[in-house]
């Protein structure tokens, strides 16, 4: 009867190992900048130009883990198995911003939150949408929505502000395209975030 037992358990962990090894390996995406439209190594910086401090951003709980979300009908959200961020959206996404904002040459520092430096103007943003959205047919694109808000951090007083939203159509409706919309959607926006905030001239 022990013999039994133990040749049962001996079963049951061979059983367990071979559903554990075919459990593929998750695929891990990133986000970087296009560094080829963004260097701001070229840029002549002033010192009498204003320091911008990026806010942490904003976002449902979608978008604040490392889940890859995709969309299929207007109110589902679901996010790949085997896919995922190699950060949050919303800690990956301020990078971006920042590596846009410096190439411009409009600010003497743009600077993180974690920072304790003083800064001119505060950056404060609300993500809406950061999605691989999938339709009928194979048609799929990469979504970002995200609103800004440019605050004078002297006075606590809200500027101006304006949403940006990019639409990448993606090749196939996997995830690996996907991330690859989202990039370019995400590279839209950061410059165009650039360029509205250049033609302040702060």
């Amino acid at each position: 009867m022990k013999n039994r037992s133990i040749l049962l358990a001996i079963f049951c962990c061979a059983l367990a190992s071979c559903s554990f090894n075919k459990v593929p390996p998750s695929d891990i995406y990133t986000i970087l900048p296009d560094f080829g439209k963004s260097s701001s190594s070229t840029t002549v910086k002033k010192k009498n130009r204003p320091v911008i401090k990026l806010a942490p951003i904003r976002a449902s709980r979608a978008f604040t883990g490392t889940d890859m979300v995709y969309v299929t009908t207007q109110y589902e959200q679901n996010s790949y198995a085997y896919s995922r961020w190699s950060d949050a959206p919303v800690t990956l996404l301020p990078l971006l911003f920042q590596t846009a904002l410096e190439a411009t040459g409009s600010f003497w520092a743009v600077i993180s939150p974690p920072s304790a430096a003083k800064a001119d103007f505060l950056l404060e943003s609300t993500l809406t949408d950061f999605s691989h959205h999938v339709h009928d047919g194979n048609i799929s694109e990469g979504i970002i929505s995200i609103r800004f808000y440019l605050i004078n951090a002297a006075t606590k007083t809200v500027i101006a502000t304006r949403e940006f939203r990019s639409q990448v159509p993606s090749s196939t409706p996997n995830a690996g395209d996907g991330a690859t919309a989202l990039n370019q959607a995400a590279d839209t926006v950061a410059h165009d975030l650039a360029s509205w905030l250049k033609g302040m001239q702060l």
